[in-house]
């Protein structure tokens, strides 16, 4: 009687699979399975393969890219057949053995035992919007699986199942459970480890307990060690791989543009693991001068490529989600190159021209502005290349006031400087940095200097070489590279040996913004462009920390490997012997400090003007021999500041030695 109802039973199915025949899915296509399988996260990979960072972009799920049978380890298929579906090889899509079995246990013990085979599982997963409950969606489906087994190899069957089965809670396929629950990719699972997945498929949700058991029952002689696997498991389910987790503001950025999959970046990660970890180095040494976050970036001169991309100092940053590579920072003395590559380029200043580092007051609409070096000494007269690359501030202002127009400031707009402000807003301590600028754009601008003016933008996967723009001639370009790779011209401000130094050819330039909030070290060979970014992202100053102390020391460690990696050749300069300038008249010993030549002064009326005064003061330790001659008769010693009383109208103050006139400037009172 029982073998007359299952047999019933069967025929049912049969029958009913006959008479429904004409209303059975159409089975897709392996490689149109394969193309529609979407990654949650956008995993990218570096420039020769290798895995960098995974992004989360789906919340509703985790799946991972798709992974292919040969790169699966060889334990799975042999659980996933045991537990699974053991006649797989043998069937033609329904397994009408396990079938029958599964209706006769239904029927009389009220077992809830399914007879599902791989290739029906592979067709519900395939169309989960279709209804396969009943016994008409049963017959449905088991007609999917015999014509699935028509169009398809077990191979891609088997491929297709272990990328699309839900294994537990929110993970989908082989390879995102086997990062979530051992660490590992689907290729390095052990037997034991392919056991407990293979188990988990029947009760995803399982608890531990059940899902020991079930892997005892499938695998008793290694039942003792499933208990602690599967407690280490848990324990470490939602967290991201380790090994995929090496560019966090790359993906980020990324993110933003590219929908979830894999995609093949520029990035080497041999050289992103070396940075990230100088920078943790260098950050955990600065720590105790309140110093917290870092950032690099590495571009191919020739290609635009980015080789590197760290925009933070890891476990160690403020803030982890800041791009230190995108944040705008002041940009202290890291302007000065283009300021004088201007001026070369307009042919009003050489290398070897002598300029005058002292004080002075810069006069313009917005006032007085009086730039000082970062020792606070000068240095008397100075050759235009020593006063670049020793970073003299005073010198910069006065090519500055040369240039008279706002060809500087034209000039980092053409570099695409992309947020600055009009150049009225600056004045001339736009030559000091005062503009906010982010690390991408400035070390771009210096790769157009190591690229001989040209400049591109930069990309982050491999390909064709972007279109370039001319910004410099390739003359002043160069003498700005031969003046930044000189030791030599920068020993005033660095010393011979300083972290700026390499064994080979290198172009470097330093700078501190105001109160040492951020500093900066950027520079390039003849194929890499590094630059460096160290300070807070809350823009708290650091305490006694220059660009030669926090972002040189970095720089000169990834230069380095690069060169060490990568070796590039000497710079190909083509820069004309200059003939040697004559060098200036002795420098004064006595000479006026206030006022400055064409200072605009005005009265305020609602103060009587006995009350209102001016100071007339002289810098030199002889000034005691010399006098003030104001308006052509009035004498006045300048061995103390003397206060004179403004009247409106043009007037004239001559330094006199004698009755020689030394120096004469002109003041108009409104």
């Amino acid at each position: 009687m029982k073998k007359i109802l299952v047999i019933s039973s069967l025929s049912l199915v049969l029958g009913g699979g006959l008479y429904i025949s004409a209303s059975t899915p159409t089975v897709p296509s392996f490689e149109k399975i394969r193309k529609a399988h979407q990654s949650s996260d956008l995993i990218l990979t570096d420039r020769e393969g290798r895995l960098l960072h995974q992004w989360r972009k789906d919340n509703q799920k985790r799946a991972f890219a798709w992974v292919e049978l040969k790169n699966i380890s060889p334990a799975v298929v042999p659980a996933l057949l045991k537990s699974e579906d053991r006649n797989f090889f043998r069937h033609s899509g329904v397994d009408l053995r396990a079938m029958a079995a599964s209706f006769y246990q239904r029927a009389f013990k009220s077992s809830l035992r399914g007879a599902s085979t791989l290739s029906m599982q592979v067709v519900k997963l395939s169309k989960p919007d279709r209804k396969w409950q009943g016994i008409l969606g049963k017959v449905r489906q088991s007609l999917a699986a015999w014509e699935l087994e028509r169009h398809w190899t077990k191979e891609e069957i088997l491929e297709s199942y272990l990328n699309l089965a839900p294994f537990r809670g929110e993970y989908r396929g082989l390879s995102a459970t086997s990062w979530a629950l051992f660490n590992k990719p689907a290729s390095g699972l052990t037997q034991k480890e392919a056991t407990l997945l293979a188990v988990l498929l029947r009760a995803p949700n399982a608890t531990e307990k059940n899902w020991t058991q079930r892997a005892c029952w499938q695998e008793p002689s290694l039942c003792s060690e499933f208990p602690g696997l599967i407690a280490n498991s848990m324990s470490r389910l939602g967290a991201f791989p380790q090994e995929g987790q090496k560019a966090l503001h790359l993906a980020q950025r990324l993110s933003q543009s590219h929908v979830a999959g894999s995609l093949q970046t520029s990035i080497n990660l041999d050289l992103q693991t070396f940075i990230q970890q100088t920078v943790e180095g260098q950050i955990s040494l600065l720590k105790d001068q309140n110093v917290h976050d870092a950032a690099v970036l590495v571009i191919e001169n020739e290609t635009g490529e980015v080789w590197a991309y760290v925009g933070g100092s890891g476990p160690m940053a403020s803030a982890q989600y800041v791009d230190g590579i995108q944040a705008q920072r002041q940009a202290g003395s890291t302007l000065k190159p283009f300021l004088y590559a201007t001026a070369f380029e307009k042919n009003i200043l050489k290398p070897n021209s002598w300029l005058e580092d002292s004080a002075v007051d810069i006069v313009f609409d917005r006032g007085v502005y009086k730039p000082q070096n970062h020792d606070h000494l000068f240095y008397g007269w100075v050759q235009a290349k020593t006063a670049l690359a020793s970073s003299l501030n005073v010198p910069a202002v006065k090519v500055f006031k040369l240039l008279n127009d706002n060809s500087f400031w034209e000039k980092l707009q053409l570099l695409h400087f992309k947020s600055l402000n009009d150049p009225d807003f600056y004045g001339p301590a736009l030559a000091l940095g005062v503009a906010d600028i982010n690390l991408e754009d400035l070390t771009q601008a210096y790769r157009t200097l190591a690229r001989g003016g040209l400049w591109s933008s930069m990309k982050f996967n491999k390909g064709a070489q972007q279109s370039s723009e001319r910004i410099f001639t390739a003359e002043a370009s160069e003498a700005i590279t031969s003046i930044l790779s000189s030791k030599e011209n920068r020993a005033l401000g660095f010393g011979m040996d300083s972290t700026l130094s390499l064994t080979s050819d290198a172009a470097v330039k330093t700078g501190t913004s105001k109160d040492m909030r951020d500093n900066w070290c950027v520079g390039y060979n003849s194929r890499f462009t590094v630059g460096v970014w160290v300070g807070n992202f809350n823009g708290q100053p650091m305490w006694n920390v220059m660009g030669i102390t926090g972002a040189g020391p970095i720089w000169n460690q990834v230069m380095s490997w690069l060169q060490e990696k990568y070796p590039s050749p000497g710079f190909n300069l083509h820069l004309v012997e200059e003939k040697k300038e004559k060098h200036p008249k002795p420098y004064p010993k006595v000479r006026i400090l206030y006022p400055q030549d064409g200072m605009i002064l005005a009265v305020d009326p609602a103060i009587p003007l006995a009350n209102q005064k001016m100071p007339l003061l002289v810098e030199g330790e002889q000034k005691k021999k010399f006098s003030w001659r104001i308006n052509g008769k009035t004498l006045v010693s300048a061995k103390e500041p003397y206060l004179w009383t403004p009247t409106p109208g043009r007037h004239t103050f001559e330094l006199l030695s004698g009755n020689a006139s030394t120096q004469k400037v002109q003041v108009i009172v409104k």
